[in-house]
């Protein structure tokens, strides 16, 4: 669900602070186990923003029937199985029957109107859309820091027994109404044509306000035997780039070694250095491909706050045989793509969904006709270390002056930690109630840093969004709902130096 107060809105569009994922609880909780020999070390999420259950924001768009084609797959961990992709519902298991809602149902208590939209029941999870009307003022989650409701909606079945939901998303339904999808990861027993779905409180409103307890009595039938799945094909995780040659001139028609392997477009490679991505799935469609692309995420454990160490600010693009940029998909596929994506997340192996994170993961969409195989895909992403974890600077600024002031008020401290040199410049009072840092980083090709109030604890931080055209100027920020003034002192710590470009790339051509 996405009931974002203005605030929240504001807050979303100014900084960086993506929505957690279900893919970043099961990472978490991955590394969580193979660290446990050594517990001072644990993941970080970049940001953390908390919004109730809602671990994810992803199109999802309603249940449809479409056109069939069932195919066998294989599963990443090496276990053979059947899964398909039914569009606006994702990746499944075609083992088994699918299963859908007999009939919408509605309900409205306390000004709140809820229809259960549709269901839709495999052999791996079930999927619960619903729509929502407007929360009533008085039982909104409107400030920041206020109790709100935490507690994840549940499936309890004829036998007593609970099936607790494991992620939701929320988006634009093809009417232009707002819907919310609830994921089920356990699936309902084929014999239980029955369930009760179960809202113990309502994301959005304030703990203790609003509907509480709310019960849907579902049923559940046969799908129609004309709804299918596109064949998917899950490839075991391996390098896809057996040392592809790299052209000197950008071909007109696709040119061959010696040895008759393509040459790859001179204009694929423009990074600093080139590494692999590799091809995770297929799903064929009538008239396409949909290829999912991806590369390991590398992140730094000991970092207290966005320890990524790659800055993803470039869309991945697709190039043919002969150089030819392929398309972007339009905004409905690329919801689509997504939302795909996500499903993708959940059948990978452990193993491969601690290597490859959501955001490092890309499905484009490749023609069947009108191009010349093989496809590049090619990732720009900017490299970037942690040289200094320990040192830190501190810098004492007088906070009653900044929050008077409505314009920035200039600093201009040089800071040096260990090697790396940037400058702390000025600092404003920050729209949201605390402390914006501005930082020129030129000198040391700096592009992020921790900065807190030192002696206080922050509500929530954020930095502005990285500039590949001006890279080395960001803002560190903190907020507080009661915003400490007289002198104060700000830790400087953990910054972030900028390396190459690295073009990831990957190719794929279909089975003959």
């Amino acid at each position: 669900m996405n009931n974002l107060n203005s605030f929240e809105k504001e807050i979303k569009q100014t900084y960086r602070l993506p929505e957690a994922n279900p893919a970043y609880f099961k990472q978490l909780e991955a590394k969580l186990q193979a660290k446990q020999p050594h517990p001072e070390v644990s993941a970080r999420p970049a940001f953390h923003l908390a919004r109730g259950w809602a671990y994810a924001v992803a199109t999802l768009l309603l249940i449809g029937v479409m056109v069939i084609a069932i195919g066998p797959s294989k599963v990443l961990a090496q276990i053979q199985a059947v899964f398909g992709f039914v569009p606006n519902v994702g990746l499944v298991d075609t083992s088994s029957p699918f299963r859908q809602l007999v009939e919408p149902v509605s309900d409205t208590r306390d000004g709140v109107t809820l229809d259960i939209q549709s269901a839709f029941l495999s052999a791996d999870g079930t999927i619960i859309t619903y729509t929502m009307s407007d929360l009533p003022t008085e039982i909104k989650h409107t400030r920041f820091g206020e109790p709100e409701c935490n507690l994840p909606a549940y499936l309890t079945l004829p036998d007593g027994s609970r099936i607790e939901a494991a992620g939701s998303s929320s988006g634009n339904m093809p009417d232009g109404s707002y819907a919310n999808s609830i994921r089920f990861s356990d699936p309902v027993p084929a014999n239980f044509n029955q369930a009760t779905l179960v809202f113990p409180c309502l994301e959005g409103t304030v703990r203790g306000k609003g509907p509480e307890d709310w019960q849907f009595a579902l049923t559940f039938k046969p799908a129609p035997e004309n709804l299918a799945v596109y064949p998917a094909t899950l490839i075991p995780s391996q390098a896809q780039i057996e040392n592809p040659v790299l052209a000197t001139v950008e071909p007109a028609t696709q040119p061959r070694t010696e040895t008759g392997i393509p040459v790859m477009p001179a204009m694929i490679v423009d990074g600093d250095r080139q590494e692999e991505m590799v091809v995770l799935s297929v799903v064929e469609k009538p008239d396409s491909y949909w290829v999912t692309w991806a590369f390991p995420d590398k992140s730094d454990d000991g970092i207290q706050r966005n320890g990524y160490l790659y800055e993803q600010p470039f869309n991945p693009v697709l190039y043919d045989a002969n150089g030819t940029q392929l398309p972007e998909p339009n905004h409905e596929t690329q919801l689509q793509l997504w939302q795909y994506e996500e499903s993708l997340f959940n059948q990978l192996s452990g193993q491969d969904q601690l290597k490859y994170y959501p955001h490092t993961m890309y499905t484009i969409v490749v023609p069947k006709s009108g191009v010349a195989f093989p496809i590049y895909a090619k990732q720009n992403v900017y490299e970037r270390s942690f040289p200094e974890k320990e040192a830190y600077v501190d810098v004492e600024f007088d906070g009653s002056k900044v929050q008077a002031s409505d314009e920035p008020v200039e600093i201009n401290q040089k800071i040096q930690l260990g090697s790396v040199k940037f400058e702390l410049e000025a600092i404003e009072k920050n729209q949201f109630g605390g402390y914006s840092f501005l930082f020129d980083g030129t000198e040391g090709k700096v592009v992020q840093c921790q900065a807190g109030l030192v002696g206080y604890t922050t509500n929530m931080g954020g930095s502005s969004s990285f500039n590949p055209d001006d890279p080395f100027h960001f803002k560190q920020a903190e907020m507080y709902s009661q915003i400490p003034t007289g002198m104060l002192t700000v830790r400087v710590s953990q910054p972030a130096v900028l390396g190459d470009l690295i073009s990831f790339i990957g190719s794929w051509s279909p089975e003959k």
